[in-house]
C-alpha cells in the first residue's frame, strides 16, 4: 500500500509540474508520466503524454534537446508497437534515429534494424531495405559486433518481396554461408526456405528440390510439422514442373493431409494445394475431377472472404 501511495504522490507532483511548469520542465514531467502509464500497460495514455512532451521539446531548438527528443521518440515508438500501429511505430523510430545521429549514439545500427523490421511488416519494402543496408554501414562505422548473417537475411527478404530475385538469391546465399560459419542451423534452413520460395517464383525445379530437401531434412529431425508440410508442398511443385505428375500429386496430398492432421487450417495454403492438384489433373486429362476441385475452392474462398469482412466490421 505504501508503494501505491508513493506512486500516487509522485504522479500528483508530476501533474502539478506539467500544469504549472514551462518548456522543458513541463516536457520532462510528461515524459515521466508517460513512463508510469507505460509500466501500467496504459499505452494510449502513455502515447498521449509522450507526444505532448515531444511537442514541447520541438518548440525548442533541436540542438538544445536532442537527447530528450531521442528518448521521447523511442517511447512513442514503443507505445505504437504495443498498440499494433506498426507504421506509426516505424515513423517515430525514424525521428529517434534522426536525434541519434546528432548525439552520435553507437547503437543506431540496432535501431535501424528495428525500423527495417517495422517497415517490412507494413509492406514498405524499399524503406525496410534502406534501413538494413544502412545498419551494416553503421555497424562498420562504430566498430560494433557485426551480425552479417541476420543483415543479409533481412536484405534478402526485402529483395524477395520486391521481386528482385537475382539480388535476393545472391545475398541469401551469403547469409547462408555466414550462418553456417557461426553454426546456426536453424538460420541456415531459414535461408533455404526463403530461397525455395524465390525458385518457385522462377520455376526452377532443380533449385526448389535442392533447398527444400535440405530444409525438410532439418525440420523433420526437429519435428517442426508446420514447415514439414509446407516443404512437401514445394517439393510437389518441383516434381510438377518436371512433369513427374503422379509423384507430385502424392506429395501435394501428403502436404494437405499433414496440415489437416496437425490442426492447421490455413485456408490460403489449402487453396494453393488444391489448385496445384487441379492443375495436375487437367494435365492428366481428368478435367471433370479438376473442375470439381476448382468449384469447391471457389466456394471456400467466398466463405472465407465473407467471414473476413464480417470480422473486420
Amino acid at each position: 500500500m505504501s508503494e501505491d501511495k508513493s506512486i500516487d504522490e509522485v504522479e500528483k507532483e508530476l501533474w502539478q509540474r506539467a500544469a504549472e511548469g514551462e518548456g522543458s520542465e513541463r516536457a520532462d514531467a510528461y515524459v515521466a508520466l508517460g513512463r508510469i502509464a507505460y509500466d501500467k500497460g496504459k499505452f494510449k495514455d502513455s502515447l498521449a503524454m509522450c507526444e505532448t512532451a515531444r511537442e514541447l521539446f520541438e518548440q525548442e531548438t533541436m540542438n538544445e534537446y536532442p537527447r530528450e527528443l531521442f528518448d521521447v521518440n523511442i517511447g512513442i515508438s514503443k507505445n505504437y508497437e504495443e498498440l499494433g500501429r506498426t507504421y506509426e511505430a516505424a515513423e517515430a523510430l525514424g525521428k529517434a534515429i534522426e536525434a541519434a545521429r546528432v548525439i552520435e549514439i553507437e547503437a543506431i545500427d540496432d535501431m535501424l534494424r528495428d525500423q527495417g523490421r517495422h517497415w517490412f511488416l507494413v509492406s514498405e519494402y524499399e524503406k525496410s531495405l534502406a534501413c538494413h543496408q544502412e545498419a551494416i554501414e553503421m555497424t562498420e562505422r562504430y566498430l560494433r559486433e557485426p551480425s552479417l548473417g541476420t543483415d543479409y537475411l533481412n536484405i534478402g527478404m526485402c529483395f524477395h518481396a520486391l521481386k528482385r530475385y537475382p539480388e535476393a538469391i545472391e545475398i541469401l546465399r551469403k547469409a547462408r554461408e555466414e550462418f553456417k560459419e557461426s553454426k546456426e542451423p536453424d538460420c541456415v534452413v531459414r535461408c533455404d526456405s526463403e530461397l525455395v520460395e524465390i525458385y518457385v517464383a522462377l520455376g526452377n525445379s532443380i533449385e526448389i528440390e535442392y533447398h527444400a530437401q535440405l530444409a525438410l531434412d532439418f525440420y523433420t529431425t526437429v519435428n517442426d510439422t508446420r514447415r514439414m508440410w509446407l516443404l512437401n508442398y514445394y517439393l510437389g511443385i518441383a516434381l510438377r514442373l518436371r512433369e513427374e505428375l503422379d509423384d507430385a500429386q502424392d506429395l501435394l496430398e501428403t502436404a494437405k493431409e499433414m496440415a489437416l492432421r496437425n490442426g492447421y487450417q490455413e485456408w490460403e495454403f489449402l487453396v494453393k494445394v488444391e489448385k496445384e492438384i487441379a492443375e495436375i489433373l487437367i494435365i492428366k486429362g481428368r478435367v471433370g475431377e479438376a473442375n470439381e476441385i476448382l468449384r469447391r475452392i471457389k466456394s471456400v474462398q467466398e466463405i472465407v472472404e465473407s467471414e473476413t469482412i464480417h470480422e473486420a466490421a
